[in-house]
């Protein structure tokens, strides 16, 4: 049976999912969690300390690669029990107090959100693009003790946060050599002293949402709900291994795995996704300075990377690189994307630009430690539009109306999403809660989509990001899809700017291949074939540079709707 016929059918998904969980780590099991009942994996480890301990059984296999820097599992391991210990007894933190860090994606960031968690403490992975007022948000809204940096964000915070301690990572300056990461954890031991008991439902970081829309909140996650993210991971891994007939097992003699993290670790799909999943399974971790799709390949190549996972546009702009200047990348075999949706062009052309990797697409968001739904392979080629399926048992999905009934298969609604991935709360946040979270567990995530007759997801548009043009709702993402289907079109974005007449109207910026920049002449002639008149937008940029985007990697809509604004006299 092909993998087309087995996981696009419900009934077999659960046929499989059965198989996967049989016995061993992934065995689940029901558990009441904050009042519902969920299905959780029955031999989780109880907190991150003890699932870090997962990766010891990899020897001395490297852990990460940066730059020229090769860092085994045991010395990454030493390093963060240095910090761990060093926090407890000369910065005195304990259970339940935060420690903030913001940095570059160096291996530091991962010794310090192994450090805090594994001492109990909750760790605040802090935006690295933001600016002095917003770190200073960060560190006072979370109530840090303690803030790791490296030099340019300690530049940037400044006099700010005066009575916050400090510890500097990889700085030149003078005045950072005091509080320096090596000179602080100097001498400490490399076994944590005084390991505290930590409870499955125990708080284990905040992370701030993108800030894409609205002011940034601090979404709390417990060491339950951040390990459920992996071992889901694993297991659809293995669904769709058990779905083909390819062997489960690793060969001893077969090369160790690598994945590249092109996406900052302060998301969680660089967090959760890449670094913390490495983990369990023994893969190499490839950092990047910062996104380059020339380097990315180089690094595929050299560090023969055998999974990528970034934004869309990360994994487009490599086939795209690719074209132009061929390596052997014949050890990547899976690019995946997350954060954004995917125009289904791409996905046909990926799969035959690179025949030997499969596409995949992931749905998830910061609330549900980045899980929901993913589509991947040859069942992606076939159902493009769809961001996938959710693991039956692990994650509920429904669609609900404006007042919270749940709606039809077929039916545009928000998106739901229930499991034991979720978060527990907004950090100082009662009222955003509520108006998210409900009492039986269901998160409203404020995305519209629909479930289709197979129980796969489609993601239209975000629910307040809808453009009304004259009482006609308009979903942008269908519209941005029917732009990048244009030859000469590599990205667009679309959104809409104010009309005194119909309310809003329909703009948008495209990003054009060097080689053809088209004019709205020719957009608008190509999309009439494809779109309703009211659907095609009136206002229209071309560029040959790539769209702007945010500190995720994700495009940055809200800013070009204010310069188009600006641009039309609004």
């Amino acid at each position: 049976m092909t993998e087309q016929m087995d996981l696009i059918s419900p009934a077999n998904r659960l046929a499989v999912l059965e198989q996967v969980t049989a016995e061993g780590m992934l065995s689940l099991k029901k558990e009441t969690v904050r009042g519902n009942e969920y299905f959780v994996f029955a031999e989780a480890p109880n907190n991150l300390r003890e699932y870090f301990d997962l990766g010891l059984a990899h020897g001395d296999w490297e852990h990460i690669v940066y730059q020229d820097e090769r860092i085994t599992y045991p010395e990454t391991y030493a390093r963060a029990n240095q910090l761990a210990n060093t926090l407890q007894t000369t910065y005195g933190i304990k259970k339940g107090d935060k420690i903030s860090f913001s940095m570059r994606n160096y291996p530091e960031w991962m010794y310090c959100y192994m450090a805090v968690t594994s001492i109990g403490a909750i760790a605040v992975p802090l935006n690295s693009w933001w600016q002095g007022d917003e770190l200073e948000y960060g560190i006072a809204n979370s109530e840090s003790k303690v803030f790791i940096a490296d030099e340019e964000r300690l530049d940037r915070l400044g006099e700010r946060c005066a009575d916050v301690a400090k510890i500097s990572i990889r700085s030149n300056k003078p005045e950072h050599q005091e509080f320096d990461f090596y000179k602080v954890i100097e001498g400490a031991d490399e076994k944590l002293n005084d390991p505290v008991e930590i409870l499955p439902e125990d708080d284990a970081s905040i992370m701030y949402t993108s800030g894409s829309t609205g002011y940034p909140k601090g979404v709390v996650a417990t060491h339950r709900s951040i390990i459920f993210a992996p071992l889901y991971w694993i297991t659809l891994n293995l669904m769709g291994r058990q779905a083909t007939g390819e062997a489960a097992e690793v060969q001893p003699d077969a090369d160790q795995n690598a994945t590249l993290v092109s996406v900052p670790l302060f998301h969680v799909t660089g967090c959760h996704a890449i670094f913390l999943l490495s983990i369990p399974v023994g893969r190499k971790t490839v950092l990047m300075y910062k996104w380059d799709p020339e380097v990315a390949l180089d690094l595929i190549e050299q560090e023969k990377v055998s999974l990528f996972t970034g934004v869309p546009t990360m994994s487009y702009e490599l086939v795209e690189a690719q074209k132009k200047n061929p390596r052997d990348i014949s050890t990547l075999k899976d690019l995946n994307g997350g954060g954004a949706a995917r125009p289904p062009e791409q996905v046909k052309e990926m799969k035959a630009s690179m025949k030997d990797t499969n596409p995949g697409i992931g749905y998830g968001l910061t609330e549900t430690n980045a899980l929901a739904a993913n589509n991947h392979g040859d069942v992606y080629v076939q159902k493009p539009n769809s961001t996938g399926f959710a693991i039956p048992k692990l994650i509920d999905l429904k669609i609900v109306d404006d007042d919270g009934n749940e709606l039809p298969l077929g039916e545009i609604g928000e998106v739901c999403i229930r499991g034991a991935c979720t978060f527990r709360c907004y950090w100082k946040n009662q009222e955003a809660t509520d108006e998210v979270l409900d009492s039986e567990g269901w998160f409203r995530s404020g995305d519209l989509g629909l479930i289709d007759e197979d129980d796969f997801l489609y993601i239209k548009d975000r629910k307040k990001d809808i453009v009304i043009r004259g009482g006609e709702n308009i979903a942008c993402l269908e519209v941005e899809a029917a732009i990048t289907e244009h030859p000469s079109v590599l990205e667009a974005s679309v959104f809409g700017v104010p009309d005194d007449r119909l309310g809003e109207k329909l703009a948008t910026v495209v990003a054009c291949r060097e080689d053809h920049i088209i004019d709205d002449v020719e957009l608008s002639s190509f999309l009439a074939e494809k779109l309703a008149k009211f659907k095609i937008p009136e206002h229209m940029w071309f560029q040959t540079e790539q769209l702007p985007r945010i500190a995720s990697g994700k495009i940055a809509k809200k800013q070009m709707r204010e310069e188009a604004v600006v641009k039309l006299g609004g």
